[in-house]
């Protein structure tokens, strides 16, 4: 009788210590996934911005470069620079909602993600060399030797695509595509602000494009430093939270060249 007693005394005790510890919230499992859904979330809808600017903005280029036939390769860089960003943004776009994807697809996307700021600088560096130099400039390196430095950096920067393919998307990677997108952002921002001091574009849609251009590739190339950044101590939620944020930023500004050049091929259209 008396074992009896203490086995249901037991049982009792038992059942109040589960019954309790089964009402008491899961804070850790709750901590850990809504902060990685809110990121997705983000994610997706600045990749879905970036992919309609990037086409809108491409299509509006081509527009342009037939309305404007002295400056018609400039427009060209900014239409291939976008079609590129599209790709791009699609890829990634593909990677967020499938994070197990190929390691071409990643290739691919690092791939157009360089080329997406690589394009945007040359397409500055063809405007500063199509303006007229002045007297304050002193001598500058010609075209042909600008171009052959840049198809230089370009052939290094491809050592990238191999090594994704078959090495995996590893870290040495990205800091590859960090390294030359870095260096072929400064090198544009430097054409966009020398054609800014000249100020013989001011009031025009050459004007508004440096502004966008040079905004755009800032964005775009300091998304690639910091995914680089993965190789440091740096935490990763910020890492992706800053990414998020520059890319709302790139489509953005994206979408205000897209107002300026719509604009413009209105004008062009009502007075032809």
């Amino acid at each position: 009788m008396r074992d009896r007693v203490v086995e249901r005394g037991g049982n009792e005790l038992m059942t109040a210590t589960l019954g309790s510890s089964a009402l008491e919230p899961g804070p850790a499992v709750v901590s850990t996934s809504s902060p990685v859904l809110g990121v997705g979330v983000t994610r997706f809808v600045a990749l879905v911005l970036v992919l309609a600017a990037c086409l809108g903005t491409a299509r509006y280029a081509l527009v342009t470069a037939r309305h404007e036939p002295h400056d018609t390769l400039v427009w060209r860089y900014v239409a291939l620079s976008t079609a590129v960003g599209g790709v791009f943004s699609a890829l990634l776009l593909a990677e967020t909602t499938r994070p197990a994807v190929g390691t071409v697809l990643v290739a691919f996307r690092l791939l157009s993600q360089l080329f997406f700021a690589v394009f945007l600088a040359l397409s500055l560096r063809e405007l500063y060399y199509a303006q007229p130099a002045t007297s304050t400039e002193g001598t500058r390196i010609s075209l042909s030797t600008a171009r052959r430095i840049e198809t230089g950096f370009m052939l290094l920067a491809l050592i990238q695509f191999p090594l994704v393919v078959w090495l995996g998307p590893t870290v040495v990677a990205e800091v590859i595509v960090a390294t030359a997108a870095g260096a072929f952002t400064v090198y544009g921002v430097s054409f966009g602000q020398a054609i800014r001091a000249r100020r013989l574009t001011h009031g025009t849609v050459l004007d508004a494009t440096v502004t966008y251009v040079i905004a755009v590739l800032i964005c775009v190339g300091t998304v690639s430093v910091i995914q680089g950044a993965t190789a440091t101590s740096l935490p990763a939620p910020a890492i992706r939270g800053a990414v998020n944020v520059l890319l709302v930023m790139t489509g953005t500004f994206l979408i205000s060249l897209i107002i300026r050049l719509k604009r413009s091929a209105d004008a062009a259209s009502a007075s032809a």
